[in-house]
This record gives structure tokens, sequence and C-alpha cells, in this order.
């Protein structure tokens, strides 16, 4: 059997069991690639800053090494954009940044982003960070301004043909392909977000529309009302709405207000301004003239 191939049976095999057993006869190769489990250096605390190198087990039971690249700007839940980290450097190829740290090999694999929160990260075992002159090399490369330098890289390999780099890559994925996936909640956060703004500036619009007699106008003391879909809040001029039915809440709906109709996701909570002449309007009055209907 070839070195690689050997080196790769063993890699699947630290993925079933993470922790090798030291009795078994083992050769020369295999003695050689026994994972070192990682260790916290006493002196490092970590930051979540670019170039930090962490470590943790995943629901499988997989070790998994990643380094930060950086929060992701739109996340409003602390989600960090990380690269997958491995030890593994025999299979490195042209797009794989290898570094020294506590006297290993690793390398980043530029190629595999994926996506942690902060919470997950912090439960992670600090192990440390590139040092400078990486951190500046890989910085560029990640920008695309320069190519992982010769001395930095691995073998370079055709994207096609059945090269066992390419086995080593598909098993890489795997092992934390549900941690990609993360990025879509942020996609989802930022439709919703704009789904609730086209909504409330809608519904402002359509209120600067709207006469109402004198007798519906309220005195200070009435801010709340309850419907059998939604509860009213008013703060001074600002209109809060909570959907209690929980059947409307996502759902495309029809929104009537004052005789306009809007059709719109419909959000859980949602705030919208009244116009200066209705500032004082009575909540009830305004409750009993929002109608809601699933299209």
């Amino acid at each position: 059997m070839r070195y690689l191939e050997q080196i790769f049976n063993i890699y699947l095999e630290n993925k079933k069991n993470p922790i090798p057993d030291l009795n078994i006869d083992l050769t020369s190769v295999e003695k050689k690639e026994i994972p070192i489990l990682p260790r916290k250096e006493k002196d490092k605390k970590p930051h979540f800053e670019f170039g930090e190198v962490y470590f943790f087990v995943n629901k499988k039971g997989v070790p998994i090494f990643f380094m930060i690249n950086g929060k992701v700007e739109e996340s409003k839940n602390e989600l960090y954009s990380v690269y997958k980290v491995s030890d593994f450097t025999e299979f490195a190829t042209q797009k794989d940044f290898i570094f020294e740290m506590n006297n290993l090999s690793y390398m980043v694999e530029t190629w595999n982003e994926f996506y942690l929160y902060k919470d997950s990260i912090e439960n992670a075992l600090f192990i440390g960070k590139l040092s400078n002159e990486d951190l500046y090399i890989l910085q560029d490369v990640l920008d695309g301004i320069i190519e992982i330098p010769q001395e930095k890289r691995g073998l370079t390999i055709p994207e096609d043909g059945n090269y066992i780099q390419h086995k080593f890559q598909e098993e890489e994925v795997k092992d934390i392909e549900t941690y990609k996936s993360l990025i879509f909640e942020i996609f989802e956060d930022i439709e919703v977000e704009e789904e609730i703004n086209f909504l409330e500036e809608m519904l402002s619009k359509s209120l600067e529309e709207v006469e109402v007699p004198e007798l519906v106008f309220a005195s200070e003391e009435e801010t709340y009302a309850e419907k059998e879909d939604f509860i009213l809040l008013k703060e001074q001029n600002i209109i809060r709405i909570k959907i209690t039915n929980k059947q409307l809440i996502g759902k495309k709906v029809l929104m009537e207000i004052f005789g306009k109709k809007i059709k719109t996701i419909l959000p859980e909570e949602f705030k919208f301004a009244l116009p200066e002449k209705l500032k004082d309007i009575s909540t009830e009055y305004l409750a009993n003239n929002i109608r809601l209907e699933e299209i």
C-alpha cells in the first residue's frame, strides 16, 4: 500500500476512533501519525480574532480544528466565519496554507469555509494563533491579492481526476457541512427585516391619507387594545403590534387598515409611526380598523 493511502486510512480511522488504542501493534508510519490531542497554551487567551485556532469535537464525535476568519457583519447573533484546519498536511494542495504551531504542522483549508456562533467558539479549546508573518500572507491570500506562496502550500492537483487529495477534501467537507448552512439563517433574518421595513413603511403611508372623526380621539391613558389576532400598544406616536394568532405568523396575509390593503408576510411583531394628525387617535378605534386575513 502506498504511503498516502496508508495515511488516508489512518485519517479515516481517526475520525471513527479519535483517541487511538495504544496497546495495538503499529507500523512506523502509524506511530508517526497517531493524533496528538491539543493542549491549551497557558499564557495565551482567545480574543475571537483573525488567525486564532481552536479545537472541538462535532456531534458525530469527529475532532475539528478551525481558524477564525472574522465576524459576519450582518449577523445579530455573533456568527463567525471560520476555516477548517487540519493536521494531515500530507494531503495539502495548492489551495491549502501550511503553518507551524506548537512545533506541529497544520494547514488552513482556504477552500473550506464554514460558520460558528460565538458561544460555540467559547466552548471550543483555544490552541493558539498564527504568527504575524503568516497572518499577513494569509490575509492577502484570502483577499485574492496573492496566491499561496510555494513554500506555504502543498502539491498542485488538477480539479478533475481520481486523486486521493480529492477524497480527503470530500471527507473534510462532510465533517462540517451542517455548519456551512448557518449562513442561510443570516439571509433569512435580512429577508424578514426587509419585509418588516416594507410593512411599516406602507402602514405609515396608508395612515397619512386617513381622515377620522373627532370622537375617536382618546386620552393619554388609553394606550392598549386587544383583538382576536393581535395586541396593539401605543407609545406616543408609535404603534406596536404583536400577533397573538400563531397560525398567521410567517404566512402571506392581506392586511387591511382603514380600507387600505397591504399584502405581506406577517411578522410576529412590528411597529409603525402615526402621522401628526392621528397621534391622539383611540387605540380601540385603530385596532377595530385593522383586519388580517391569510391569503
